[in-house]
């Protein structure tokens, strides 16, 4: 029997429950419950008065080409009269963003999380795609605790020499090369890298310290200072590589200024490499949970036996206070080695 190549209307019913993002004036992100499924998902609905089929339906279709574990997953896509409507799975534990705003994260978790969502942008690499805004927000954590990267808003395809034309992109994570008039706002995967030490970046210093720094370049009505912003990304000096806290790791540290480099050549330009040292950090010290407040840092830990300590240096004092379940302890050594040995 053949069919007439006519594709049938299909009724897709999802009830609202309510909104949990906003992806700029034309699309919105709710979480609903699927009536078909009776399973709760993520609907990114995207105005249809904002440009045309073929544009809306593209997001939809770069997910479903990029299927892999460490990526968010397309359910379904469907439209009615006003709106396209992406179908995503729904996960509890957030984005790592969310993470961070409840507390600091381990060197163990940085990595581990690294690893994993940056296994996601090297399969989407493999398919000559550009994700083009990696950030915390658009990592989100499944239900097994794993980095899965999210919204391929931006993303497109690159031409031939594995090049693409940015029209727009997140203002914090511009890398330094658009700052170059002569590349005319071409960027390639150096661009993700540079997005991708950034985001690393950020979950080792925590968003209150990355926004501390991305506010000085703003006027007091909020505007961005443009050339100020412009000469510190070229300079190199946002952000601020002497925020990162003394018990992240030196090899962590490394990838994550290497990614940084306002000069490509001296950038990663590969994905894989990322992984390869990423991979070969075998240190000790990976667990303290850091906090800061004011003119105080504390840190905490269990070691392998199980022994708490608790580390707290004030501003101005010559030592920290260190305890050992909650006795006073004394080191021979200066505070970063105590912090990066211990086992």
């Amino acid at each position: 029997m053949n069919f007439e190549p006519v594709y049938s209307p299909a009724i897709v019913s999802f009830r609202k429950i309510n909104e949990i993002g906003q992806e700029g004036r034309n699309s919105k992100v709710f979480l609903a419950h699927d009536e078909h499924m009776d399973a709760k998902i993520v609907i990114k609905e995207i105005s249809q008065y904002s440009t045309d089929l073929d544009k809306l339906s593209k997001e939809a279709k770069i997910l479903y080409a990029s299927s892999h574990p460490n990526v968010v997953q397309i359910q379904y896509a469907c439209k009615d009269d006003d709106n396209f409507y992406i179908a995503m799975p729904f996960y509890s534990n957030g984005s790592l963003k969310s993470l961070m705003s409840k507390r600091n994260l381990t060197s163990r978790e940085i990595i581990r999380y690294s690893i994993q969502f940056i296994n996601g942008v090297s399969h989407i690499h493999s398919k000559n795609l550009v994700h083009l805004d990696i950030k915390p927000d658009n990592i989100l954590l499944s239900d097994n605790n794993e980095a899965l990267l999210s919204d391929f808003g931006l993303s497109d395809y690159t031409d031939d020499n594995g090049w693409f034309q940015l029209t727009r992109h997140y203002i914090k994570h511009s890398a330094p090369e658009l700052c170059d008039s002569t590349r005319q706002n071409l960027v390639n995967i150096q661009f993700d890298i540079y997005q991708i030490g950034l985001t690393i970046y950020r979950m080792c210093v925590g968003d209150d310290v990355f926004n501390e720094q991305y506010n000085v370049f703003l006027s007091d009505n909020g505007e961005l200072k443009t050339n100020e912003f412009v000469e510190a990304l070229k300079a190199g000096s946002f952000p601020d590589e002497k925020a990162i806290p003394i018990h992240i790791p030196l090899q962590l540290k490394k990838v994550i200024m290497r990614c940084l480099e306002n000069d490509t050549s001296k950038r990663y330009s590969n994905t894989r490499d990322i992984l390869n040292d990423l991979s070969s950090i075998d240190y000790v010290g990976l667990d303290w949970h850091y906090n800061s407040s004011g003119n105080s840092q504390q840190w905490t830990c269990k070691d392998h036996t199980g022994s708490e300590y608790s580390v707290i240096l004030n501003k101005g004092d010559e030592k920290p206070k260190i305890t050992k379940n909650g006795r006073n302890k004394n080191i021979t050594s200066n505070l970063k080695s105590f912090l990066l040995n211990l086992k």
